[in-house]
């Protein structure tokens, strides 16, 4: 930082306790976007997203209707009438499918209620509250401080520890699509991170991600929640994002990690003023894990005004947002353990040089150094960061 810049009290990004149901919610923080193509609708409000048919992801739209009515009209009669049967075979197979993901959602909400004591469980081992009990279980089989010093254990200092350290810090930093968003500063946060959950919609066609801290030295809030509407989750289709909703941060003073404001010495050009120095305060992006809490946002444009290299860009922004809560919810939540004690980066190794892939994720890797996070936006429309 040079003599001319000196940091001041940041002013908060995006965030909020969820808790608190009077939270603010930027409506911009709403999106509705297709992974496979960027598609920007327009009419309806972003709440609106409980209309019937919402999630068929097979349905027709009546543009669809009439170019099949346009097409129709050209055939011959007899041929007409064999392709309004396979159009009905069609619908009872929509119909089907819309039964497969009621049943899903179904067997999926069972198992995961089964999965949450074990969930829970596990964060009590991590944070500590079964300290005593493993203890006091490896006394009764004999494995208690003979047992630490033959593994060449004994310090002191260890004794004090308290559950597992930096459990959630180590998983997230051994899984490459979150890893590349951490900071030396987010780490010392994340220190304090408790649990990480996921709930999934009960319809099966969203979820919702929740980090749950400690009273910390950053921020206020105990949760910090990421929501997403997918209406075709359950489906092996291309991902279609709905709705995306994060939540406010409210950053202790000087302590925001994704936005710093600077004091700036600027020189008078012209007028009465002409060479006078004068101070003013700078907004600068800061890079951190912590934006993920502030949905990607897409431009205020119909279909079609548009640039094509514009949309890539925004449909890349979403893709990765999406890879990011995809690696929570299928990979860190379900086998935390695994990531903390890197046994389950070892086996996507593997996995990947077995089916080839490695070398297409090294050149992937090699090809992309930017964040995959928004840029830094300017004017009044940047987030501000907000002190208690």
């Amino acid at each position: 930082m040079s003599e001319s810049e000196t940091p001041v009290d940041p002013n908060s990004t995006s965030g909020g306790d969820p808790a608190d149901p009077d939270t603010h919610e930027d409506p911009a923080a709403e999106t509705e976007v297709a992974l496979s193509q960027v598609r920007i609708h327009h009419g309806n409000d972003a709440n609106d997203g409980d209309e019937e048919g919402s999630g068929d992801s097979e349905g027709y739209d009546d543009d669809d209707d009439d170019d099949d009515d346009n097409f129709l009209a050209m055939l011959p009669s007899c041929v007409k009438s064999r392709v309004e049967k396979l159009k009905e075979l069609h619908k009872t197979k929509v119909q089907i499918t819309e039964n497969y993901l009621t049943e899903r959602a179904a067997l999926e909400k069972k198992f995961n209620e089964l999965y949450a004591p074990l969930y829970d469980e596990r964060a009590d081992v991590v944070n500590g509250k079964q300290d005593a009990q493993i203890a006091s279980k490896l006394a009764t089989h004999g494995k208690g401080a003979n047992s630490a010093r033959e593994d060449g254990d004994d310090n002191e200092d260890n004794t004090n520890l308290t559950g597992v350290p930096e459990f959630w810090s180590c998983a997230m930093a051994n899984i490459e699509t979150i890893s590349e968003l951490l900071t030396e500063r987010d780490n010392e946060c994340l220190l304090h991170l408790e649990d990480i959950k996921c709930q999934d919609f009960d319809d099966g066609r969203g979820f919702t991600l929740a980090f749950h801290f400690k009273d910390n030295a950053f921020f206020t809030n105990r949760a910090l929640t990421k929501r997403y509407e997918v209406p075709n989750l359950l489906l092996d289709d291309e991902p279609i994002l709905k709705n995306v909703k994060g939540c406010e941060i409210d950053w202790k003073p000087d302590m925001c990690l994704t936005f710093r404001e600077t004091l700036k010495k600027q020189r008078n050009k012209s007028g009465r003023r002409a060479g006078q120095i004068r101070t003013i305060k700078k907004k600068e992006r800061s890079e951190s894990f912590f934006h993920f809490f502030s949905p990607p946002k897409i431009p205020n444009m119909k279909f079609g005004e548009i640039g094509e290299e514009e949309a890539d860009a925004i449909e890349e922004v979403f893709d990765h947002d999406y890879d990011v809560a995809q690696s929570f919810r299928s990979h860190i939540i379900p086998k935390a353990a695994l990531w903390f004690t890197g046994e389950a980066m070892e086996e996507e190794i593997e996995n990947m040089m077995h089916s080839g892939g490695l070398t297409e994720k090294i050149d992937s890797t090699l090809s992309s150094t930017s964040s995959p996070f928004p840029p830094s936006q300017t004017g009044p429309e940047e987030p501000e960061c907000k002190q208690n």
